[in-house]
C-alpha cells in the first residue's frame, strides 16, 4: 500500500494536501511535513496545502485551489478517516483521494485508498516513516513540522503511544539540525495572561464522587477572556491531567457559531474511546472527543465516564 501511495504521487502533477478541521499540532505537522518534503523533491509539480487555520499554525498561509485544478488533483487527507472531522468542501472535488491516519475510527469517507496505522503515535510519525521508506529527503522545514506533530500527539513523549519507533524517527528528524529548546519554546512559552486564564479555568473544574474531573465552558467564559472554542477545548483539557486521584478528565466547551458542545475526553490508562464513539466521535483509546448538541448530553457523557470508573 505504501508503494501505491507513492505511485499516485508520481502520477499526478497537482497534489493537494488537507487534514481535519480545527487542526491540532499533529494535523498541521503531518500536513506541512509532507508538503515541504514533496515540494522540494518534486519541484515541477503543483503542490498545495488547504484548510482552516488557528494559532497553532506555525508554518504559512493556506492555498485557495480552483475547482478545475481540484478535478485534476491527487487529494491527500491526513490525520482523519472520519467524515465528521472534515469540511465537506475539502473532499467534494478531486481526481483521486487517499486517506492517511493513525486514529481508530472506521473509514466512512469514500476514497481510492486508506492507509490507517493505529500503532503509530501520530500521523506525523506515519508521514516521516513513509518519506524515509520512499527515500524522499526530509528537509529541515519538513523535519520541524513532523517533530511538532509527534510531540503534540505524544505529549512530549510522555504518553503511552510513544514507542521505540517513535523515538527512532524523532532522532532522525533531530539529525536535520533541529534545536529542541527552540522548538519547544515556540509551542510552550506563553504570555502571563494565558497562565491567568488557565488558573481561572482550573477554578471551574468539578469532580464526581468517583473522581472524574470535568469542566463546562459556556460562551460567557469564552467572552470574559476573549477566547476561542478551539483554544479552550483542546488547549485547556489537560489542565486537569496529572492529578493522582483523577484517572479520567473531560472538557466541554460551547461553540460560538453553532452552540454545539465540543467534548474532549482524556484518561491516564482507562480506554474511553467507546464513550466518544457512542456520541458520534472518535480518536484514540485514551484521548478522543465528540460533538454534542446540548448540555444535557454533556451530563450523559459524564455519567457514562463515571460508569467506567465504577467498573474499574
Amino acid at each position: 500500500m505504501k508503494d501505491k501511495i507513492l505511485s499516485f504521487i508520481k502520477e499526478y502533477n497537482n497534489i493537494i494536501i488537507g487534514r481535519h478541521k480545527n487542526p491540532d499540532l499533529d494535523a498541521y505537522g503531518s500536513q506541512f511535513g509532507m508538503y515541504y518534503a514533496l515540494k522540494e523533491y518534486f519541484p515541477d509539480k503543483n503542490i498545495y496545502v488547504i484548510g482552516d487555520t488557528n494559532p497553532l499554525n506555525l508554518f504559512q498561509p493556506f492555498d485557495e485551489v480552483e475547482e478545475d485544478t481540484r478535478k485534476e488533483s491527487l487529494l491527500l487527507i491526513l490525520d482523519t478517516v472520519a467524515k465528521q472531522m472534515l469540511d465537506p468542501e475539502i473532499y467534494r472535488t478531486y481526481g483521486k483521494l487517499i486517506l492517511i491516519d493513525h486514529h481508530r475510527n472506521e473509514v466512512d469517507i469514500e476514497c481510492d485508498l486508506a492507509y490507517q496505522y493505529t500503532e503509530a503515535s501520530s500521523t506525523a510519525e506515519i508521514v516521516a516513516d513513509l518519506l524515509i521508506e520512499w527515500n524522499i529527503p526530509i528537509t529541515y522545514e519538513s523535519a520541524r513540522a513532523l517533530y511538532f506533530g509527534i510531540i503534540g500527539d505524544t505529549g512530549r513523549f510522555m504518553y503511552s503511544n510513544t514507542t521505540e519507533k517513535t523515538l527512532l524517527i524523532a532522532s532522525k528528524l533531530l539529525s536535520k539540525g533541529l534545536n529542541i529548546q527552540e522548538l519547544h519554546n515556540e509551542i510552550y512559552l506563553e504570555p502571563r495572561k494565558n497562565k491567568e486564564i488557565k488558573n481561572a479555568f482550573f477554578q471551574k473544574v468539578q469532580y464526581t464522587a468517583k473522581n472524574l474531573a470535568y469542566a463546562k465552558n459556556d460562551l460567557n467564559f469564552l467572552s470574559d477572556y476573549g477566547l476561542s472554542t478551539s483554544y479552550v477545548s483542546r488547549g485547556l483539557v489537560n489542565q486537569m491531567s496529572g492529578m493522582v486521584e483523577v484517572p479520567i478528565w473531560v472538557n466541554f466547551t460551547e461553540e460560538q457559531e453553532t452552540r454545539n458542545i465540543i467534548c474532549e475526553i482524556r484518561s491516564r490508562n482507562i480506554p474511553v474511546l467507546d464513550v466518544a464513539k457512542k456520541y458520534g466521535g472518535g480518536g484514540h483509546l485514551n484521548a478522543c472527543g465528540c460533538t454534542l448538541t446540548d448540555w444535557n448530553q454533556a451530563d450523559n457523557v459524564i455519567q457514562d465516564l463515571d460508569n467506567l470508573l465504577q467498573e474499574e
